[in-house]
């Protein structure tokens, strides 16, 4: 049996599995992530075919760029994942990702958009 990490938005009505294997987390800090969560926002990437999705009638769908869609919950408006369309996997919220996780930041992401106002985060 493969080993899998578990999640859910903030009020439940969105609940994932996906891979434990999946990469370490993916630090993003481009513009986009910045407007759309506050902050830079931190994934964990895997195969869509991968990804259990319970609850998907509770997302609303958002084309944030030619590449890309996300999507958020209807209900408590958690960011819950980014779809990179043309590579077929999702990038799932990290913060959504039960604990503990024995995962950690492997890479940054569009670290020349960072905002003045905050250091990287250290990569592993």
């Amino acid at each position: 049996m493969t080993a899998t990490l578990s999640g859910h938005c903030h009020c439940g009505a969105v609940q994932f599995t996906l891979p434990a294997e999946a990469a370490g987390v993916l630090a993003c800090h481009c513009e986009d992530c910045q407007r759309m969560h506050g902050n830079f926002n931190a994934f964990l990437a895997a195969p869509i075919d991968q990804i259990t999705l319970e609850g998907a009638e509770a997302l609303i769908w958002y084309a944030s760029s030619d590449a890309a869609r996300r999507a958020f919950c209807g209900t408590c408006g958690a960011r819950v994942l980014k779809e990179v369309t043309a590579a077929g996997r999702w990038l799932m919220s990290a913060g959504l990702i039960d604990q503990p996780t024995a995962k950690q930041i492997i890479k940054n992401l569009w670290e020349h958009s960072k905002p003045d106002w905050y250091d990287l985060p250290a990569v592993r």
